[in-house]
């Protein structure tokens, strides 16, 4: 695999070999194993309903979405089914598409991953690209199956992953389990769209006043670090990553501001519009 570093260039030979002897004597440390436990199931109702828009951090509209929750029974497990529909333009197309992504989680005693679909077609109705998520809990495994249409290209790629296992699909809904106010730095695995599986923690930082479509929000600020082993040191070339959710319960999601989809994508600025609820 390929490891690009944003910002170095190419370096001279001492300087490079000084990078490398950092890395060397810092990696013994970065590969100490963390304790790390599935999210619980977060507060939510039997049915919700929402949008956002995804802007470029500079400003201007990039895409829009809708999205619905709903909580089932299958095979004597509770489960909910989250329902994503966007269009506008997203990392890695550069024209208008549609988009519809469907996830289901397991909740209970944890809340964690079964599947996620996502189909993307273009303004016309044509089929461009399909990806699939499936997580084998018992086994310990999760896999990633890609196919480009436009392209005439695929992606088939398996992970070993633990019990604390995110993924981008119902991430936002998942982290409303956070324990928010206390400092704690909570430890999960994340599986990207890239695809690629990275340790990850979300350190709290504090609380900010939000400015939303519906007026001033006291949230809860939240930052995804992601460890990445021996390449730690080049974090710094990385943009961060920062999400908020309301202080008040169920901490619904409010503002997302990162990379849109893996490290070569553009950095965006995400925004809940609305949240509707029916049921307890």
């Amino acid at each position: 695999m390929t490891h690009r570093f944003p910002g170095i260039g190419v370096l001279r030979a001492d300087k490079a070999i000084f990078y490398w002897t950092v890395i060397f004597i810092l990696l013994p440390a970065l590969l100490i194993p963390v304790t790390a436990y599935p999210m619980s199931t977060p507060p939510m109702s039997k049915k919700e309903e929402g949008s956002f828009i995804t802007s470029y951090k500079e400003g201007g509209t990039r895409w829009k979405a809708t999205w619905t929750l709903e909580e089932f029974i299958e095979g004597g497990e509770s489960k909910v089914r989250l329902v994503l529909k966007a269009e506008g333009i997203t990392d890695p197309f550069t024209r208008d598409m549609k988009w519809e992504s469907v996830s289901v989680w397991k909740t209970g005693e944890s809340f964690t991953p079964v599947e996620a679909s996502t189909v993307v077609k273009d303004s016309q109705g044509n089929l461009v690209m399909t990806e699939r998520k499936s997580v084998d809990e018992s086994a310990g495994t999760a896999t990633f199956v890609r196919k480009d249409y436009e392209n005439n290209d695929s992606a088939n790629e398996s992970f070993e992953t633990g019990q604390e296992l995110l993924i981008v699909e119902g991430i936002v809904l998942a982290l409303r389990s956070l324990p928010f106010g206390t400092g704690e730095t909570v430890k999960a695995q994340f599986l990207t769209n890239e695809p690629d599986l990275y340790n990850v923690e979300f350190r709290q930082k504090g609380r900010e006043t939000i400015k939303t479509p519906g007026g001033e929000v006291e949230c809860y600020k939240v930052e995804l670090v992601p460890k990445l082993g021996a390449l730690n040191v080049f974090k710094v070339f990385f943009p961060k990553t920062y999400l908020w959710f309301t202080v008040d319960p169920p901490h619904k999601w409010v503002r997302y501001q990162g990379l849109e989809n893996g490290r070569d994508s553009p950095e965006v600025i995400m925004e809940a519009v609305q949240i509707k609820e029916s049921g307890n």
